[in-house]
């Protein structure tokens, strides 16, 4: 891969793919057709495929993504374990040799590792289905280390990720990516640190409102001893 990096401080990123490769078709809902999402937990990071906007016979054969050239490791040394699904899809293999750029995803990129979910009726990964991987393996990893485009291969590109989908209306099929490249999912506010805003905000209220009081009894000792004198005065 290249090095078109985001480095990111968040809970993770998030990639919607919804820009077919140029002069392919589109799926037949609105886009995204397929979301990923890399969330960074401890000891790893947790990835979830799910296809959101894929309907009747679309299905995804194949999803393509990137690894930091900067680790220490390639991605040969990833593990992945799959801690949930929701299909009847079957559980894809997964493509990842040793050294970079080892998947050509159609005529456009090179990327580190792949999923292969197969063509099979009956087994493919469509409408609804998702699966999510506990990835870990490698000292350091974090949802950014997935944020990486592909090697340019000839025609359009690099993308950071890719994937193919098939039995299009017509019997078509057609490459997608995420054209936005990776969404910042951001860090939720500790509910400690939460509490503690909380807390400041009804201090201060609380100062403000005793400083209201004091020019309010000020006020009125003012206004008394203005009364006593005008009263002492008149006698």
């Amino acid at each position: 891969m290249t090095f078109f990096s985001t480095k990111l401080n968040a809970a993770g990123i998030i990639y919607q793919f919804d820009t077919p490769f140029p002069t392919d078709p589109s799926p037949a809902a609105p886009a995204p057709w397929i979301t990923a999402d890399f969330e960074n937990v401890s000891g790893g990071v947790n990835l979830t495929m799910s296809a959101v906007g894929l309907t009747g016979s679309e299905f995804s054969s194949e999803i393509y993504f990137n690894l930091d050239p900067g680790l220490a490791l390639d991605q040969s040394s990833l593990v992945f374990n799959e801690t949930a699904s929701s299909g009847s899809f079957s559980t894809p293999t997964i493509s990842q040799a040793a050294g970079d750029n080892n998947y050509k995803a159609d005529g456009d990129g090179k990327y580190d590792f792949r999923f292969n979910f197969g063509t099979a009726s009956g087994t493919t990964f469509g409408s609804g289905d998702s699966i999510t991987y506990f990835i870990s393996g490698i000292p350091g990893l974090m949802a950014s280390s997935f944020s990486f485009k592909s090697e340019p291969a000839g025609g359009s590109g690099p993308f950071y990720a890719a994937a193919h989908i098939q039995s299009l209306a017509g019997g078509l099929s057609t490459w997608i990516e995420p054209g936005g490249g990776p969404t910042i999912t951001p860090i939720p506010e500790p509910a400690p640190m939460a509490l503690l805003g909380v807390s400041a905000m009804l201090l201060a209220a609380f100062r403000l409102r005793i400083l209201f009081l004091r020019k309010r009894v000020y006020a009125v000792a003012q206004i008394n001893r203005c009364a006593k004198s005008i009263n002492f005065r008149s006698r």
